[in-house]
């Protein structure tokens, strides 16, 4: 199956407004369980956590070896823009009360960064 990302859309793109999709075609990878968001200007944001943790040196059981921890430094990650053009897949499923289950499927397109079309499949 894969991992995938989600991605909620405040851009008004109809039935997934403001809803968390998953999608697999974000990036080249197939997805890396990040948090996407398009702001409600159109715009793509994803978390940047670099410079959160400092590695520090640790000794060993022995005195020759050493490993080295992550420590959580205070500092907060940060949203930062993705500069991304392509067309990606976002969906959902809704289950009704009878038990059916029911696939949403839309097509998102973004142009440097900025979303300029959608289509429901």
């Amino acid at each position: 199956m894969g991992l995938f990302d989600e991605l909620k859309c405040s851009y008004n793109i109809g039935e997934l407004t403001n809803v968390t999709c998953q999608s697999k075609n974000i990036d080249d990878w197939g997805g890396t369980m990040t948090f996407y968001w398009v702001d409600p200007s159109g715009h793509l944001w994803a978390p940047n956590y670099s410079g959160t943790y400092n590695f520090e040196k640790m000794k060993g059981k022995y005195d020759d070896v050493s490993y080295l921890k992550s420590v959580p430094n205070g500092n907060h990650g940060r949203y930062q823009p993705v500069n991304m053009t392509r067309t990606i897949e976002i969906y959902d499923v809704k289950t009704h009360p009878d038990g059916l289950t029911e696939w949403i499927s839309c097509y998102l397109t973004f142009y440097r960064g900025v979303l300029v079309d959608y289509m429901y499949k």
